[in-house]
C-alpha cells in the first residue's frame, strides 16, 4: 500500500526518529584574555609574568558566568531617579542597582580609573589600563562611562595644581565610594562630564550655561547640561561661558554650598548602556573650581576628549572582540543540514569576515594606547596619539554596530531578544556612539589638527608607512593626499578618518600579527573597495584558518 492510500485511510506509518538538536556549549567560563593571541601579540614586547598574571585574572574573571550574570542584571535594573525624600523636599537622588555598583568597584579596584597615571617611571601604564578596559568592556559597557570620564578628567586637573592634589589622591585610592557626602568625607572620588546642551550639539562656541566667576579660582554656574552620564558623581566638569569666553570648571555635586543648586531634571533612555544613569541636569547657581586660565575652556579640555576618544576606540573594540566570539562559539556547536554551521563555507566566509574586523580594532586600539606611553620619546608616537586617536574612535563606532549587527544575524533570532548578550552589545554601541560627540565632529576636529599642522600628518604616516613596508608605499602617499586634501575641503574629512584608521589599523596588524592576517585586512578593506555586508571574504584567502587563529576554539 503507497503512502497516499496511507494517508487517505488513515494509516500512519511509524515515525522515524528525529535526532535530538545539539545543544550549544554555554559562553561562560572562557578566560577573555587567555583565548585572545591578538591581544597578547600586540601586548607581547611589554608583558612580564606578574602583569600577564594580573590580565589573566581580569580575563578569567570577565568572561566568568558570575561577571555575565551582574552585568545582566545590572543591565534588567535600569536606575530609577528618586527626586523628593518622603517629607517632599528635593533630593535628586539616582537609585542604581547593587549589581551596578559591584561592576564600578571592581573596575575601580582594578585601576580603570586611575593607574595611568601612577607610576611616572613605568612606560606602559596606558597600554595595560588600555588591555583592562578592553577586557572589561567584553562584559559590561554600561559602568565604564563613569571609569573612563574620571580617568580622563585628570587631564584637565593638570591645570589646576592645588586642585589636582586635593582630588586626585582620591582618585589613586582605587576605592569606590557612592556615599553621597562631600569630597573631604570620602574614601575615593569619581568625576563625570557635564558638556553637552540641548541645542549647541558640536558648537561649543553656541553654548548657553553662563560662568559668573566670584574671585580667585572660583566660578558659579548657571544652565542646563544634556546626557549627562552619571549624574550622581562626586563632581562634574563643566563648561561655561564668561566674559572672558569658554571657562571650564571641577563643581562638586555634594559640596554644602552647592546643597540644593543642582537638579537632576529627567533621565534618558538611550537604548543602550542601560545600567547607567543618563540625565538632563540643571545648575542654579552651583560653585566650582576654575580649571586653567578663563577663556581657555576648550583648551583645558582638549586631552580629556582625547583621552576619551581612546577608550571609545577601545570598548567598542571588546565589544567587537566578544560579539564575534560569540558567533564563532555558536557555529562550532549549532548543526544545521547536517554540519555544523562552521564548516558551512558561506557561513564560514562571514565569521572570517566578521574576525578579521575585530582583530584590526584590537590592533589599531592597543598601538594607539602604546603611543600615548612613547608620545614625550618619539615624534611619530606623538603624531599617532594626536590624530590617529579620533580617527580609530571615528572608525570604531562606525564599525561596530554593524559588526554587533552581523554577529546577531550570525547567531539568528535569539540574538535579537533584548537580554541577549549579542543583543546588549548592539545597543550599548549605538549608545557609545554619541557619547563624545558625532563622527562627523571628530572627523571635522581631525581635519582641522591637519589644517593646522600637516607636518603632524606627515610623521604619523612616517610611523605607520614603517610597519607596512615599501609594498604598501601607495597607500601611506593615498592617505597623505587625502588627508591634504580634507584639510582644505571638510567635506572630506570622513573619509579621510576611516581610510587614516584603516591605514593604522592594518600597520598594527603587520607588526604584530602572522602576514597572512594583515594581508587579508589590506586586501579586502584598502585594495578593494569594502562592501557593507560581511561575507564577502574572498577564496584567496583560508576562513577557518582566519577564524581559528583570531578566535581559537575554547
Amino acid at each position: 500500500m503507497d503512502d497516499t492510500l496511507n494517508r487517505r485511510v488513515g494509516i500512519r506509518r511509524a515515525a522515524e526518529p528525529v535526532p535530538a538538536p545539539v545543544r550549544p556549549q554555554t559562553y561562560a567560563g572562557l578566560n577573555t584574555y587567555a583565548s585572545d593571541p591578538v591581544l597578547t601579540a600586540a601586548l607581547d614586547s611589554t608583558l612580564d609574568e606578574a602583569t600577564e598574571d594580573k590580565l589573566k585574572a581580569l580575563g578569567a574573571y570577565w568572561g566568568s558566568a558570575e561577571a555575565q550574570e551582574v552585568a545582566r542584571i545590572a543591565s534588567a535594573s535600569p536606575p530609577q531617579l528618586r527626586r523628593t525624600d518622603f517629607d517632599g523636599y528635593r533630593v535628586d537622588q539616582v537609585e542604581l542597582h547593587p549589581a551596578f555598583h559591584a561592576l564600578v568597584n571592581r573596575s575601580v579596584t582594578a585601576g580603570l580609573a586611575c593607574s595611568a597615571w601612577e607610576d611616572g617611571e613605568d612606560r606602559r601604564q596606558h597600554r595595560l589600563r588600555a588591555a583592562g578596559l578592553y577586557l572589561t568592556a567584553q562584559c559590561d559597557r554600561g559602568h565604564l562611562t563613569l571609569v573612563s570620564s574620571t580617568h580622563a578628567s585628570v587631564a584637565a586637573l593638570a591645570y589646576a595644581s592645588d586642585l589636582e592634589a586635593e582630588l586626585f589622591p582620591l582618585i589613586a585610592t582605587r576605592r569606590y565610594d557612592r556615599k553621597a557626602v562631600p569630597l573631604a568625607e570620602k574614601d575615593g572620588a569619581t568625576v563625570t562630564l557635564a558638556l553637552t546642551e540641548r541645542d549647541t550639539g558640536a558648537d561649543r562656541a553656541a553654548m548657553t550655561m553662563r560662568g559668573e566667576i566670584i574671585g580667585g579660582d572660583r566660578m558659579r554656574v548657571t544652565g542646563d547640561k544634556w546626557f549627562v552620564a552619571a549624574p550622581t558623581a562626586d563632581a562634574a566638569l563643566v563648561l561655561a561661558r564668561t566674559i572672558e569666553g569658554p571657562t571650564a570648571a571641577l563643581v562638586p555635586r555634594y559640596a554644602p554650598e552647592n546643597e540644593g543648586t543642582v537638579e537632576i531634571d529627567a533621565l534618558r533612555d538611550v537604548g543602550g548602556l542601560r545600567s547607567q544613569a543618563i540625565a538632563a541636569v540643571a545648575f542654579h547657581g552651583s560653585t566650582g573650581r576654575i580649571l586653567g586660565e578663563p577663556g581657555r575652556g576648550l583648551t583645558v579640555l582638549r586631552d580629556v576628549r582625547t583621552l576619551l576618544q581612546l577608550d571609545c576606540a577601545i570598548m567598542a573594540a571588546g565589544t567587537m572582540r566578544a560579539a564575534v566570539g560569540r558567533a564563532v562559539h555558536h557555529a562550532r556547536y549549532r548543526e544545521s543540514f547536517g554540519k555544523l554551521l562552521v564548516n558551512h563555507p558561506l557561513h564560514a566566509r562571514v565569521l572570517a569576515d566578521l574576525a578579521l574586523e575585530s582583530a584590526a580594532h584590537t590592533a589599531l586600539a592597543m598601538r594607539v594606547a602604546a603611543a600615548f606611553d612613547q608620545a614625550f620619546e618619539r615624534d611619530g608616537d606623538h603624531a599617532l596619539a594626536r590624530l590617529v586617536t579620533p580617527a580609530a574612535r571615528l572608525y570604531a563606532m562606525t564599525v561596530a554596530p554593524q559588526v554587533t549587527m552581523a554577529a546577531a544575524d550570525a547567531i539568528g533570532a535569539s540574538a535579537f531578544d533584548a537580554a541577549h548578550p549579542v543583543a546588549r552589545m548592539h545597543a550599548d554601541m549605538g549608545a557609545l556612539s554619541i557619547w563624545d560627540g558625532t563622527a562627523s565632529e571628530a572627523a571635522m576636529d581631525l581635519a582641522t589638527q591637519v589644517g593646522r599642522d600637516q607636518t603632524v600628518l606627515q610623521d604619523a604616516l612616517g610611523e605607520l608607512g614603517g610597519d607596512l613596508g615599501n609594498a604598501n608605499a601607495d597607500l601611506i602617499e593615498d592617505t597623505l593626499e587625502l588627508g591634504e586634501r580634507a584639510a582644505g575641503d571638510v567635506t572630506l574629512a570622513r573619509a579621510f578618518g576611516e581610510q587614516l584608521a584603516m591605514v593604522a589599523a592594518a600597520s598594527a596588524m603587520r607588526r604584530n600579527l602572522p602576514r597572512v592576517i594583515a594581508d587579508a585586512y589590506i586586501a579586502t578593506r584598502l585594495r578593494e573597495r569594502f562592501r557593507a555586508g560581511f561575507g564577502t571574504l574572498d577564496g584567496r584567502f583560508d576562513a577557518a584558518a582566519i577564524i581559528d587563529f583570531i578566535v581559537p576554539e575554547d
